[in-house]
């Protein structure tokens, strides 16, 4: 399965964190000690043991407060800035495999991690000082070999997540763009394989 892609439409997101839960039983991480910080969020950030979370974004319009709820994770970008760097020092620590997918290889280790984490304009790999590896959303580089799709996209019950060709998943985002009108737009952009549909441009202040 070549050139793949996850479409995220987060106007159809309930923060239900099926997609969060799912991530962490298909690739046995570990739950997090969190406590009350005065918000729904938890955990609080993404790490070494969360690759997926849903953020909630507050919303203030015509004297209203609602919820936007974003689940963030790896972008996959094409070409990806990561794998940019760790070329110039060693190569193949960092691939982009044919289904689209962003990968760390154990060659990283011989790579200074601020090198790794600077390179990333979303701040999303963690690093872990006891195996000096990187971890973050794989895609489910794993899965898509059988022809199935990423957990979190299995798991997600709204039609939030979607899954399958980029060009497709692309139309997809294009036609819901239209659909949702207003200022919608399409977040990052088309050059990766993760993107979002975002009900208002304005949520990019947040993210």
């Amino acid at each position: 399965m070549d050139n793949m892609a996850i479409y995220i439409d987060i106007s159809k997101c309930t923060a239900c964190r099926s997609c969060q839960v799912a991530c962490k039983n298909w690739n046995q991480l570990k739950a997090e000690q969190t406590q009350n910080r005065g918000s729904h969020e938890n955990p609080p950030d993404l790490s070494v043991q969360t690759w997926n979370r849903i953020r909630w974004i507050e919303n203030h319009k015509n004297g209203k407060i609602s919820w936007t709820f974003f689940s963030d994770r790896c972008r996959h970008c094409d070409p990806p800035d990561c794998k940019y760097i760790a070329d110039t020092f060693v190569e193949g620590a960092v691939i982009k495999d044919s289904s689209g997918a962003v990968l760390f290889t154990e060659k990283i280790k011989d790579i200074d991690p601020d090198e790794i984490l600077s390179a990333c304009p979303y701040n999303i790999p963690r690093f872990d000082e006891a195996t000096r590896m990187f971890f973050k959303c794989s895609f489910c580089s794993d899965r898509i070999p059988y022809g199935l799709p990423p957990a979190c996209v299995k798991a997600c019950s709204t039609g939030a997540l979607n899954f399958g060709e980029k060009a497709k998943m692309l139309q997809l985002a294009r036609d819901r763009i239209k659909q949702l009108a207003n200022d919608a737009v399409l977040y990052p952009g088309e050059e990766y394989n993760t993107f979002w549909v975002l009900p208002d441009k304005g949520l990019l202040q947040s993210i």
